[in-house]
């Protein structure tokens, strides 16, 4: 995960941490090339606290931190925190503009989206992926299509992945599920049965589980292996639509596929091209 991103979603920082936190977001080139000392007396903070920041932050020390917030700048820069996601397109603009914000929207989800994103984690999840008899996925209405998408997509290369549509039909499939299932749930931020029925169906049932969620939403952690963020700059309930939710889900989901297909890649390219052909066979 980018260690800016980092900075702004991780939710285990004391009050001192957050100010030193903002700080480092609000002046990312200075920080840089300050001392622990500098940095403490800009803060009002404890030289100790700047340190204990560094280790939540998986860093070695100040300096292993200042190394990483360097690399990752020109990335950060890149960011639009002005950017309207809510409502990116306002009402006497013409087309020209509305194509152009739309484009802005895209281009910030999916830098924001790759940010989230811990490798040790992908890792983690394609081998569970590759491992698993089955894939299921448990989602609500508005995010089927992606998740039916995704579906069809691991169809082509010979895996096999259940999206039940309805509520009745998860808690079937959750319940009859063991620990050869992989589950993937997909809810912005708890809603329903996916809160904590499914979750708790499936950790009794040891089945496997990540959570893919807004950066917002921290349910019971022993409910889950692992979890993936998706770009949370909309409000869920006020905004135009869901352009960057959307595209955030895609990208995951795009993501999460083509780690799988790479783990054996001339095979599957095999599998598509061989099923392809036994399908146009006359």
């Amino acid at each position: 995960m980018n260690i800016y991103t980092l900075l702004q979603t991780k939710t285990d920082f004391t009050t001192s941490e957050k100010m030193i936190a903002k700080y480092i977001l609000e002046n990312p080139e200075k920080v840089i090339h300050m001392s622990a000392q500098e940095i403490s007396e800009s803060c009002f903070v404890s030289v100790t606290s700047i340190y204990r920041l560094a280790t939540k932050c998986g860093t070695s020390g100040l300096s292993d931190l200042k190394v990483k917030l360097s690399s990752s700048l020109s990335e950060y820069k890149k960011m639009d925190e002005t950017f309207d996601f809510d409502y990116p397109i306002k009402k006497y603009q013409t087309h020209h503009e509305m194509i152009e914000l739309l484009k802005e929207d895209y281009n910030q989800t999916v830098l924001e989206t790759s940010h989230l994103f811990d490798l040790d984690t992908l890792q983690g999840i394609v081998q569970l992926m590759d491992s698993s008899q089955q894939i299921d996925i448990y989602t609500s209405a508005g995010h089927l299509f992606f998740a039916k998408n995704f579906s069809f997509q691991m169809l082509e290369i010979g895996k096999q992945v259940n999206v039940p549509s309805e509520e009745y039909q998860s808690q079937l499939l959750a319940a009859s599920s063991d620990s050869s299932h992989l589950a993937i749930v997909i809810t912005f931020n708890g809603r329903g049965i996916l809160s904590e029925k499914i979750p708790s169906i499936l950790h009794k049932n040891h089945v496997p589980t990540v959570l893919i969620s807004s950066t917002e939403y921290h349910p019971e952690i022993k409910y889950y292996d692992y979890q993936l963020f998706l770009s949370s700059k909309e409000n869920h309930y006020k905004k135009m639509s869901s352009y960057s939710t959307r595209l955030s889900l895609l990208f995951v989901l795009d993501t999460l596929y083509t780690a799988y297909f790479k783990r054996h890649y001339e095979e599957n390219i095999e599998k598509k091209t061989e099923y392809y052909k036994r399908m146009t066979e006359e």
